[in-house]
């Protein structure tokens, strides 16, 4: 069983694709937009023209894992939750590079430090609100 994050935003996706593609050293393995969507005649909804280039899923590895991201037409609660957060284990530079463009437009919520379980720990929430808690790994 393998659980993977999946961020939604609404009409961001594709600046969040690039904040996280800059802190994490990733590019986008896999991208398909509005645009790209097989036409249905038959359906009366359409997307509207300024929202076509939206990104319906996108796809960004992160070592042998990775996250999926996408933009929602419908409506997204635009409130930050507190019960979610994306934990990532890597090496101290690894940290202090994404901490660092991370918490460029996002809040600090815990400075990186050292603490009891990691020698560089810290939590930002990032310009989307999305949570990311950050555990160095010990060098060997």
């Amino acid at each position: 069983m393998e659980i993977r994050p999946y961020l939604i935003f609404k009409g961001e996706c594709q600046e969040a694709i690039e904040l996280y593609k800059r802190a994490f050293n990733t590019e986008v393995s896999e991208i398909m937009r509005f645009s790209d969507l097989p036409q249905n005649t038959d359906d009366p909804a359409q997307i509207p023209e300024n929202q076509k280039d939206w990104v319906v899923m996108a796809e960004l590895p992160f070592g042998d894992n990775f996250m999926r991201l996408s933009d929602t037409i419908g409506e997204l609660n635009d409130a930050p939750t507190e019960r979610i957060s994306i934990v990532v284990e890597c090496s101290i530079d690894e940290v202090k590079h994404a901490f660092s463009i991370l918490s460029e437009e996002g809040n600090m919520n815990a400075p990186l430090h050292e603490t009891f379980f990691s020698p560089c720990h810290g939590i930002v929430r990032d310009k989307f609100g999305v949570m990311w808690v950050f555990v160095g790994l010990a060098e060997d």
